[in-house]
């Protein structure tokens, strides 16, 4: 599951912040984005456990208010989800945006 970023950042403004709506919106193919995941895997006394996980996805593709991306890392909770892994989203999913060599101070 994708959590909602904007839904995150209003429970705990002052500690989860995102980038602002704008930027997440303009966002082009090639730019890097976190994104946090929810993945339910089965804990050692065989329940399901959901783990959260902050990963990279490097957008591919954009349809009207919709991102498509590649997920740029592995997570560590599990082997079942791999890099490459292609996933749609939208701009209150992303959390973080990478910047770009040139955006650098």
């Amino acid at each position: 599951m994708i959590d909602d970023g904007e839904v995150a950042h209003a429970e705990s403004p002052e500690t989860y912040w995102i980038p602002p709506r704008a930027d997440r919106e303009s966002l082009q193919p090639g730019d890097l984005v976190k994104i946090r995941f929810y993945i339910r895997v089965t804990g050692q006394d065989g329940a399901a456990v959901d783990r959260g996980e902050r990963m990279w996805v490097q957008i591919t593709d954009r349809a009207e208010e919709w991102y498509r991306g590649k997920l740029d890392n592995d997570p560590h909770c599990t082997e079942a989800i791999r890099a490459g892994l292609v996933l749609w989203f939208q701009p209150r999913h992303i959390i973080a945006i990478y910047p770009a060599a040139g955006d650098a101070a």
